[in-house]
């Protein structure tokens, strides 16, 4: 039903923002991740996800594409519905879990507030598939076709889950590490490269 909501941040509070466009004020519950990146008073552009509930409806939002586009395959793993899949991003980025499912890395799941080790095996079992890379041996490949290590490393491999081609993930990485440190910045400027 909607996309975005692009307007000014009218207020902030703890698990919500309200964004005010065209006289409209949108209250969205977003994670501690999308929080962190809004300033009141200045413009917002927030992904949405409509959820119809039997005591009523909510807008769930996100900073980014690749955050919402996380929370829509979470949802879809049996026993993980909206709200749940929220809290999970609330406490790890959308890369960190992708990173997380493609390595079988069922411990950095189960440190998650409410995901314990059976909730963290049917993320990965569930998800595998649906983020298009082949865990371990996907993390092995970046070493062997790129010259990349460390973060541009796990970025590359974060953007292979994404949905990007191994070859765009490897040369923007690698490209993107050489101006960026830091997994999470390596991948933003990555992005804007593959999107140009």
């Amino acid at each position: 039903m909607y996309s975005y909501i692009k307007g000014k941040v009218a207020s902030i509070e703890l698990d919500r923002v309200v964004i005010e466009n065209n006289g409209v004020g949108y209250e969205i519950f977003v994670s501690a991740n999308t929080l962190a990146r809004f300033k009141k008073g200045e413009e917002a552009e927030v992904y949405i996800y409509f959820q119809v509930k039997q005591d009523g409806i909510a807008l769930l939002g996100f900073s980014c594409r690749e955050e919402k586009n996380m929370f829509l395959r979470l949802i879809t793993v049996s026993g993980i519905g909206p709200r749940s899949a929220q809290a999970i991003l609330n406490e790890i980025t959308p890369y960190e879990l992708a990173y997380a499912i493609a390595t079988n890395d069922g411990v950095k799941l189960s440190k998650v507030k409410g995901i314990g080790k059976k909730s963290a095996a049917r993320i990965i079992l569930e998800l595998k598939e649906k983020i298009n890379i082949e865990g371990e041996d996907a993390a092995a490949d970046v070493k062997r076709s790129a010259p990349v290590g460390g973060d541009a490393e796990e970025a590359a491999v974060a953007l292979q889950a994404l949905g990007f081609s191994k070859g765009d993930a490897f040369a923007a990485a690698a490209k993107a590490a050489e101006v960026a440190s830091g997994i999470e910045n390596i991948i933003r400027t990555a992005l804007k490269l593959i999107m140009k």
